[in-house]
């Protein structure tokens, strides 16, 4: 890892756990948080709509950045079944409504969205 990168992941995880602090909520509980907003936002702010793959691969870009980056943070004590975990908590929401509105949008209408 470039050891110019490395402060930057220290602050990165600082801020997470700051974050968690403030709120008063479980990293696990943060993770789901996390993957609806960017769920909704990317979905909001991209003007597609919720069936479309772009929020959903946006979810999961984040899901395994922010554990690669968890990885390779100075603090460390990242874990490979912490990091399934994380993961599932982050991308089981939206995937779950990505599938619903997939299911919908196929009941009358040909998929346009992709």
């Amino acid at each position: 890892m470039d050891i110019a990168i490395t402060p930057y992941l220290g602050h990165y995880s600082a801020a997470k756990q700051s974050l968690g602090e403030t709120l008063g909520a479980t990293e696990d509980l943060l993770h789901l948080h996390a993957g609806l907003i960017i769920f909704f936002a990317a979905a909001l702010f991209l003007r597609h709509r919720m069936r479309s793959r772009v929020p959903i691969t946006l979810v999961y870009l984040f899901a395994f950045g922010n554990e690669a980056i968890d990885a390779y943070s100075p603090a460390g004590g990242a874990t490979l079944a912490g990091s399934v975990v994380d993961i599932l908590n982050t991308i089981f929401w939206p995937t779950l409504l990505f599938l619903l509105a997939r299911r919908r949008g196929q009941a009358g209408k040909p998929d346009r969205t992709r």
